[in-house]
């Protein structure tokens, strides 16, 4: 999926001097999507969260609004966070991202501001943020940054090397690194590597996680994900932790996901001869009808953490219908089920969501 995202961002850029061209005879595009929570337990406030998004003339802004009712029963704002994308010539875009806060008062008050910029070399993209927090007073000041780079090493090797930087003493300082590697082994399989780092006290960089994956297609409508995790002990080596592996596959018209965990303490403790054992499990299965209604079902597995030893058993299932309503217009129903302490299953959460282009 990075190598693919790698691409795209490259042939964007390749193609905005076209879609400029356009801008002339294109009007703006917008969208808005409302997602409004509530819960049939009592005591539970209903949420709402609004989308709006539009672009035009290589502008793009999405406004996000966090809802809760008020005392008078109305929708009033939580948070909104305002994102302004501004593509500038054909290699450089610029963003810029406000995180506004609401009192009782309803009037906003500007908590966090960042700004970021991708610039798009030959062979390399590099990505900057800078991040300012509000203090008591209403000032911004520099909190935290973080910096990319991925470089396309050959046609089929990708390395990514990315640094968090947090406040200090001196100014921002490095906290967090963290070097990627991404390779097409072979027309069916992609290799995956990844190693997190954070400094200490004495300034050393000390390893936090390790990750090993792999991707291999088997036919044309099956795919295997496999990925390692490793993270230090007591000692502070690293050692094997987890173990995900997912498996997508297509058939009559079925689109189906398993992802399967295993850990080292997935039965109650951790194992001295490194075993792994299966610790959740997570079946996604899609389906569209022959009204071009979309339905997802998602059931997750797990174990009773007061009987580790006991089979496992479905604890969450999330029901999602996506329907045509209109021209441009499509709703969202998703129902989440959890069991409770009988065995049961019940339903916990009500979500719709409707979107409108």
């Amino acid at each position: 999926m990075a190598g693919v995202s790698f691409w795209i961002v490259l042939m964007s850029v390749a193609a905005a001097a076209q879609q400029r061209s356009d801008t002339a005879r294109t009007p703006p595009a917008s969208a808005t999507t409302v997602t409004e929570t509530t819960y049939p337990v009592s005591g539970f406030i209903p949420f709402r969260r609004v989308e709006r998004r539009t672009e035009s003339g290589g502008r793009k802004v999405i406004i996000e609004r966090s809802e809760a009712p008020g005392v008078e029963g109305r929708w009033e704002p939580l948070e909104e966070d305002v994102t302004d994308t501004t593509r500038t010539g054909n290699a450089t875009t610029r963003s810029q991202r406000d995180v506004f806060y609401f009192a009782a008062q309803r009037k906003g008050t500007l908590a966090a501001t960042t700004q970021s910029e991708q610039e798009t070399r030959p062979n390399a993209i590099t990505n900057v943020a800078r991040t300012w927090l509000a203090d008591l007073d209403g000032h911004l000041i520099l909190s935290s940054g973080y910096s990319e780079e991925r470089r396309l090493v050959s046609p089929d090797l990708h390395q990514t090397e990315a640094t968090m930087l947090l406040r200090g003493p001196e100014g921002l300082r490095e906290v967090e690194r963290s070097e990627s590697t991404e390779q097409q082994v072979s027309p069916a399989v992609i290799r995956r590597d990844r190693a997190y780092m954070y400094r200490d006290l004495n300034g050393r960089w000390v390893p936090t996680e390790a990750r090993s994956g792999e991707t291999r297609g088997i036919g044309s409508a099956e795919r295997v994900e496999e990925e390692t995790i490793q993270r230090p002990n007591l000692t502070g080596a690293l050692v094997l932790s987890d173990r995900v592996v997912t498996r997508t596959s297509e058939s009559n018209g079925e689109h189906r996901v398993v992802i399967d965990t295993y850990s080292q303490d997935a039965e109650g403790f951790v194992r001295n001869d490194g075993r792994l054992a299966l610790r959740q499990r997570i079946r996604r299965s899609t389906t569209v009808t022959a009204y071009g209604v979309q339905n997802t079902v998602e059931e997750i597995e797990a174990r009773n953490p007061l009987a580790p030893n006991d089979p496992m058993r479905v604890i969450q299932r999330t029901l999602e219908t996506v329907r045509s309503v209109g021209q441009g217009r499509w709703v969202t129903e998703r129902q989440v089920f959890e069991r409770d302490q009988n065995g049961r299953m019940f339903l916990v959460a009500n979500e719709t969501e409707e979107t409108e282009k």
